[in-house]
C-alpha cells in the first residue's frame, strides 16, 4: 500500500507530486507479483470537489495529485484505492489501472492474442510506461510498468 507523507495544500493533507505517488504505487504493486490489484478510475467533473467529498463525507484520504493545473489524483481509505480524473479519460466504459511488472512483455503476449491494443506501450511524462487494452464493449485496462525499477 502507498504510504505518503502528507503536506498541507488547499485541501489540507494532499501531496501534490503526483509522479513519485504514481510511480511508488507502480512498484510496490507488483513488488511481489505480476500484476497488481486493479484500481478503477472515476470520471469527475471537478477534481478538488470529488477529493473533498471523498475526504470529508467518505472518509478517504487524498494521496496525491498530477497536472498542472491538477486533473488526476489518489484517494485511499484501508486497503481501497480509487484513482480521480477530471476529464481526462474518453466517455464510454470503464476504465481501471493495474501496475505491471513488465509492460513491455505482457504487450507481447497480448499481441498475438487478438487483444485490443488501443495504445501499446509508451512512455508517459508521470514516468510509467503504459499501454491501454479494451474489451468489446469499451471498457479499458490502463497496464503500467514504473519506469524506475
Amino acid at each position: 500500500m502507498l504510504a505518503v507523507t502528507v503536506g498541507a495544500l488547499s485541501l489540507g493533507g494532499c501531496k501534490r507530486d503526483g509522479a513519485a505517488g504514481l510511480r511508488e504505487m507502480a512498484v510496490q504493486g507488483v513488488a511481489h507479483d505480476e500484476l497488481s490489484r486493479p484500481i478503477p478510475i472515476f470520471d469527475v467533473g471537478n477534481l478538488k470537489s470529488s477529493q473533498r467529498y471523498y475526504r470529508d463525507s467518505l472518509g478517504f484520504k487524498v494521496d496525491w495529485e498530477y497536472g498542472e493545473p491538477p486533473n488526476f489524483g489518489s484517494v485511499t481509505r484501508a486497503a481501497t484505492t480509487i484513482f480521480l480524473c477530471q476529464g481526462c479519460e474518453e466517455p464510454g466504459g470503464s476504465w481501471v489501472m493495474v501496475f505491471a511488472a513488465d509492460v513491455d512483455r505482457l504487450y507481447g503476449e497480448l499481441q498475438g492474442k487478438g487483444a485490443i491494443i488501443k495504445q501499446p506501450p509508451t512512455d508517459e511524462p508521470w514516468r510509467l510506461r503504459e499501454m491501454q487494452v479494451a474489451d468489446p464493449d469499451g471498457n479499458v485496462i490502463r497496464f503500467a510498468t514504473s519506469q524506475e525499477h
